[in-house]
This record gives C-alpha cells, structure tokens and sequence, in this order.
C-alpha cells in the first residue's frame, strides 16, 4: 500500500514539472514593477472616479515604451507611507518625489521631469504676506513629510498643523484652523476651482526656492533608473512630454492668471502714457521746432567746415551724381581741371572721358578702382586716380566720388633716379666685362704688330683672315650687349631659352666671378622656352647676379646656384641660390619697396624694378631666406609653347 502511494506521488510530480517551467518563464520574462503614488495629490497623481491611477506623473509611466517589458502595478497610499514602503523595499518606484540631498542618501532618483516651486494660499484678505519670513506666529497647513517643513524650522515663531495630504491641508485653511497653506500650487489650484473659492484666496509664488520632481527607486537599482531616464528623454524628443504637460498642468498654471493681471496693468499704464503725451504734444511742438532750428544752423556750420577742409587738401576731390554731374568739386581739382569753369554744368565724363567711371558705379560698396592717366589738356600732366561708388544713408548708390593726386614731378623724379640706378649697374656691368674686352684687342693688337714682318706668310695671313674677323665679331656682340642694357626700347616678347639667357648673363660677369672664386652651378633643367622680352630679362638677371656677387663678398664659401622648380604646367619657376649670409625677416618685407636698400651704395630701386619687369610680363619674383642660411630669389614665367599659342590666337 505503501509503494503505491509513493509511485502515485512520483507520477503525479511528473505531470506538473512540465508546466512549472514556463510559468516561471514567463515571470522572469514580465517582471512586476510596483510602483507607489501620493492617491491625493491632484493634477499630479490621484485615483480617479473609477479607482485607476491618474495624473501627470501616472501618465508619463504609461507613456514610457522603456517600461513596456514590466507589468506595472500601481498602489495608492498617503504619502508618508509611500516614503516608508520605498525604504522597506515593498514598492520599486515612487513618482512626484522632490529631490533633496537628505533623500539622495536613501534612494537613487532619476532625471528631474519637473522643476516647481512651492505656494502660499492664503486668504484675500491677507496682505501682510510678501516673503517667508513673514510667516512669524502664522499657524501654516503643510503636508506630513513634505521636503516644504525644512523650509519652516528656519522661521523663528512659526507653527506647523500637519496633514495626511495636501487636500486634507487646504481643508483645514478653509476652516479656519490655520492662517496659510504652504504646498504644491497646481494642487492647490485644483483643489480651489474644484471648491469654487479663487476668489476668496490668493496664491503667492515665487516666495520658496523651487525643486525638482523625479522618480525615486530604492538604492542601488541602476537598472531602473536608466529605464526611466531613457523613457523621459523619449517623451522629451517625440513631444509626447509638451502633450501631457498641455492637459494636465496648463489648465491650472498662474501664469495665464498672472498673465492677463499684468496686461490689464499694461493697459492702463498705456492709457495714462497716452494721456501724458497728449497733454505735453503742445510743449514738445515747441521744443522739436527749437531743435530743427538749432540742427539746421549745424548742418550748415558743418557743410562750411567740410568745404573748409576739402579745399585745404593738396588732392583734388569732387564727387558727382549717376548723370556724371559734378556735384561737389574743391579748388585742388579745379585748379586740374581748368577747362570745366567754361561749361556751365560741368561733368565729368566731358573732364576725365578716360575714367571707367561706368564700372565704378557697377561695382557694389566698398570697392575702388585707382590708376593713372594723362590730362588732355596737352600739358603732359599725370595723375593718380581713385574712383569709387557714393552711396546714401539708405545704401542706394547716387554717384560716385573721386580723388585726384598730380604725379607729375614724382614720376619724372623716378625715371630719373630708375636712370640712375640703371647706370650704375651699367658701369658695374663695364668695369666687370673690360677684361673680355682687353682679350679681342690683344690679339688684334699682335696680329697688326706681326703683319710687316710676315706679310708673305701664307700661314700667318690664313690665321689673320680665321682669327681677327672673329675678334672683331666677338668685341660686337659685347658692345651690342652693353647698348641693349642702357637703351631703352619697347617690351617685344618672344620665345627665349632660359638656359642661354642665364649663360648670357654669366658671361657678363665670368672674370668677376673667376677673381671672387665664386663656384657657379646651372641645372640641366634650365634648357626651357619662355615668352619673354630679352634685353628686360637680362636687366632682371644682371640685378640679382650683382645683388648675389656683393651679398657673398664676406662668405669662406661662395656657392651661386641656378635651377627649375616644378610649378604647374604652363610656367617655369627659375631659382637663383646664393650663399651669402641671408636676409632678416623684416628686411623682406620692405625689400621690393623702392629706394630701400641695405648697402653703402645704390639707391634701392634694383629689385622694385625687376619686380616691376617681372609683372609686366605676367610673371612674379618672390624670396625666401633667413640669416645664416642664404638667399634664393624666384622668378615664374609662362612656357614658351603655351604663350605662343595664345599669342598667335
């Protein structure tokens, strides 16, 4: 009897094991969340007529799409039990808990959803209630365990009357048991529009530091409170936040209240303003017109001192309108335009016909075009232009403005001093090329002193005809050199080897570089055509060649190097390296400046004018260097090849 109570157990026990385990899977797999709420603190967590959890807090629970894998389960309590059930662990999360540094001990809190300051209700006949310290001897309803009781203990004199809710707080103000109720405004808004009694109790905000409203977990659960800090910011980002907020908290918010007192106070200060301007309208007339008096007198104060000013100015200035009519004109530019005092309406187009004035009126604010031209007026004059639009105060453009500046004397000036500076390269230049002179002679020279003697040596007189013709050959190439540097001549581009000029240039110089034991390198590369003017190329070559030699008077190695640099297709960089001692970084940047110069003698104008040769053929000269390491100077052409091309286009 025994065994078959004992088999009967055993089978029994067999058919139950299969289904305790999905049971138990399901449970792990839909844990419950219990969650704890104050059952009375309306709009924010209540229990409704048909007993379901309500309320702003309640709705961003179900809200949450992070919480879907719990099966929640609410539980309304008073909220000092909701405090106590969180800490003894029978309830996983409580919501509407205000935040304070006492509770962050006891429990984890998530991201704040609610930032929100207490309120005084207190009757409206009360007006000696404008801060918190006038609550001395006050008798103040507070909610048991509410963060707000912190906030009292600080006031000497005061007394607290305690109740389970907030509701239940707010009664006992209505029955005269306490002078003030300190607790959430949008309860107790609720709770007035519910009674019919805003009109007998005001609501003071602003009084109490605000606080933030979170949920609170038990400690340590992480799990749990990033669930729910990534549920809110959810709600944050698909609206869903600003939606409950709308229904549940807008309905009872001051502010629309507070809202529409500070319009209707507006208002009125608008209608005594008004008042105020109309009264006073008679005396301000009177004044405006005293002060349009006054401000017409310095208008024409100022419009006489400017005149004063635009004709004490060595420049000509004078401005004119988009018809070319000469609108403002000083005496420097009518002293250059003698020829416009004959028309009655002066213009400029009928002055200055050559000025692109059309282009400076197309172009927008702030730009200017500058140049030079020569007057018309057969005195050979030059001058400097700047041209630019003229614009109102309201940025519409009237006209355009005009600076004039006689360059006359300072351009013949500069030819003469370029001159200078020419001529002295050019005797540089002589005095290093007398020796390849002195060679041709000499050998004329024995060939003349040996003709008496071997006049009937047929040998002597084959090497007279071979040698003397090209002595002679040899001593014109030179000269015709020399008078190509010093002439000057239009700029007749054509197709050069770079390679032949740079020797060209060297042979110049070869008795000055052997006597200085300059150690000269030329690339292969240089063997390239540019389109160049050669006799202005040269002027270029000879400038920094003597600028090299002289900077490497004073170097234990004198090394001068001439190569081609990679560069895009269509140009040719060549660089010219000495190794003399370098040039300071401030010096470089004055360096292309006319008239700056470093040496004892010159005058400064050899690289401004090789820069100005340079550009002249589209080209640029740079240099880079530093004390110490040497100088290299480059200078960019265009390909011979592609400048033809487009030349002959």
């Amino acid at each position: 009897m025994q065994k078959m109570a004992v088999l009967l157990a055993l089978f029994t026990l067999i058919l139950c094991w299969p289904q305790a385990a999905p049971a138990e899977a399901q449970a792990q797999e839909e844990r419950i969340l219990r969650v704890g709420f104050d059952k009375r603190l309306p709009p924010l967590s209540y229990v409704d007529k048909n007993g379901e959890a309500a309320g702003f807090d309640i709705e961003l629970i179900r809200s949450m799409d992070s919480l879907r894998g719990y099966q929640i389960e609410y539980v309304p309590l008073e909220w000092e039990e909701t405090v106590t059930w969180l800490t003894e662990g029978k309830l996983d999360l409580v919501v509407g808990m205000k935040y304070t540094s006492t509770r962050d001990t006891l429990f984890d809190f998530s991201d704040s959803y609610l930032t929100a300051a207490d309120a005084l209700v207190v009757p409206a006949a009360i007006r000696d209630i404008s801060a918190i310290n006038d609550l001395r001897g006050k008798v103040v309803a507070i909610q048991r365990d509410d963060a707000g009781i912190a906030q009292l203990e600080n006031i000497r004199g005061g007394k607290r009357l305690v109740a389970f809710s907030q509701p239940d707080a707010l009664e006992m103000l209505f029955l005269g048991r306490a002078d003030v109720f300190l607790g959430n405004r949008w309860t107790a808004e609720y709770v007035l529009a519910g009674t019919g009694r805003q009109q007998d109790y005001r609501i003071r905000t602003g009084l109490i530091p605000p606080s933030d409203y979170a949920f609170a977990v038990r400690e340590g659960n992480y799990e749990l409170v990033n669930k729910l800090n990534e549920g809110l910011a959810q709600l944050h980002h698909n609206g869903m936040y600003e939606q409950l907020y709308s229904r549940h908290l807008e309905p009872y918010s001051a502010l629309a209240i507070d809202w529409w007192r500070k319009l209707v106070y507006g208002l009125l200060i608008v209608m005594g303003i008004v008042v105020i301007v109309l009264a006073g309208s008679f005396f301000w007339n009177n004044r405006l017109q005293k002060a349009v008096r006054r401000q017409t007198a310095a208008l024409a104060d100022s419009f006489a001192f400017q005149t004063t000013v635009l004709n004490s100015v060595d420049n000509g200035i004078l401005s004119f309108d988009r018809e070319g009519r000469i609108t403002l004109i000083n005496h420097a530019a009518q002293k250059l335009l003698g020829q416009m005092e004959k028309a009655a309406q002066p213009s400029v187009w009928d002055c200055l016909p050559q000025l692109p004035i059309r282009q400076a009126l197309h172009m927008g604010d702030g730009h200017m075009l500058e140049g030079e031209l020569h007057l018309g007026d057969g005195s050979g004059r030059i001058v400097h232009y700047y041209l630019a639009a003229l614009t109102n105060g309201a940025g519409q453009q009237v006209g355009g403005i005009l600076c004039l500046q006689d360059r006359t004397e300072q351009k013949h000036l500069q030819a003469r001093l370029i001159a200078q500076e020419k001529m002295r390269a050019l005797g540089e230049l002589v005095a290093g090329i007398a020796h390849e002179i002195r060679n041709p002679l000499t050998a004329i020279k024995t060939f003349a002193e040996l003709l008496p003697k071997k006049l009937n040596d047929e040998r002597f007189r084959r090497e007279l005809v071979e040698h003397v013709p090209e002595e002679v050959a040899r001593m014109n190439r030179i000269i015709e050199d020399l008078l190509d540097y010093s002439r000057e001549k239009p700029m007749q581009r054509k197709r050069e080897n770079l390679q032949e000029l740079v020797q060209s240039v060297l042979g110049l110089f070869a008795k000055r570089i052997e006597s200085e034991r300059i150690r000269v390198t030329v690339e292969p590369g240089l063997a390239v055509d540019v389109f160049v003017d050669r006799d202005r190329i040269r002027q270029v070559l000879i400038n920094l060649l003597l600028n090299a030699i002289e900077a490497m008077a004073y170097s234990e190695h004198k090394r001068l190097t001439f190569s081609v640099l990679p560069t895009e297709a269509h140009t040719v960089c060549l660089a010219i390296a000495d190794s003399g001692p370098g040039i300071g970084e401030q010096e470089q940047l004055h360096l292309f400046q006319p008239f700056y110069t470093t040496k004892s003698q010159g005058i400064g104008l050899g690289l401004y004018l090789s820069q100005k040769i340079m550009r002249e053929h589209g080209g640029e000269i740079d240099v880079r260097s530093a004390p110490g390491t040497g100088t290299t100077f480059f200078l960019t052409f265009a390909k011979g090849g592609i400048c033809d091309e487009h030349f002959n286009h």
